[in-house]
């Protein structure tokens, strides 16, 4: 009896393993795995190309608050990592904090209400000094390309930091805005918040063409 009770746990551990482990091939092939970013740049200055590429588990998000103009939301992706030499995968645990309060939708009515001649360029550029995402990043494991778990020296990275628009955070955004787009079925950045919340934004944004534009 004892026996065939260890021969069971035996075949779940390694049924828990197998679940665990991720290729490239299910993130390929599986619908819960969406691709949300992919970038080639160039293979130390040649014409042969890296490559980044990031899908979420769209069955890992869910929702931590919901107050709206602020959602709090956790999820699973991972980044596979495309060389000439080699292709490996990092899984990492995105929770992102959002305030609609500085969506491009709600930025753009905003900057409508303080002045409606200003140009486009003066809200992209607020968005850039205000993404309105907040994010953990937290690296879990580490895979090759066949889904075998890589075990390295390398400390797992942590990061809690607010999120930039630029280039440095592209990746990280696409990944944030995903999660929301998948919890509450509209992007980020085509929330519009009601007027009611909108006098923080006037206040920062008229601040903003006061000291960037008149000074």
């Amino acid at each position: 009896m004892f026996r065939k009770f260890l021969l069971a746990c035996m075949v779940m551990a390694a049924f828990t393993m197998q679940i665990q482990a991720i290729s490239i091939n299910e993130l390929n092939s599986s619908s819960q795995f969406k691709n949300v970013y992919q970038k080639s740049y160039p293979y130390e200055g040649g014409s042969i190309q890296n490559k980044l590429i990031s899908y979420l588990n769209t069955y890992s998000v869910e929702s931590l608050e919901y107050a709206a103009p602020h959602y709090k939301l956790k999820g699973t992706f991972y980044a596979v990592y495309e060389t000439p030499r080699s292709t490996s995968i990092t899984e990492y645990e995105l929770t992102a904090t959002y305030d609609t309060n500085y969506s491009l939708g709600s930025l753009i009515q905003a900057m409508n209400v303080v002045k409606p001649s200003l140009s486009m360029y003066a809200v992209i550029k607020a968005a850039q000094d205000e993404s309105g995402i907040q994010v953990e990043l937290q690296e879990v494991k580490r895979y090759n390309v066949d889904g075998a778990e890589v075990i390295s020296k390398v400390p797992l990275e942590h990061q809690l930091r607010p999120l930039d628009r630029g280039r440095f955070d592209e990746d990280l955004f696409a990944v944030a805005d995903a999660m929301f787009a998948v919890a509450y079925q509209q992007h980020f950045d085509d929330i519009v918040v009601k007027w009611g919340a909108l006098w923080n934004i006037l206040y920062f944004l008229w601040h903003w063409y006061v000291f960037c534009v008149l000074l």
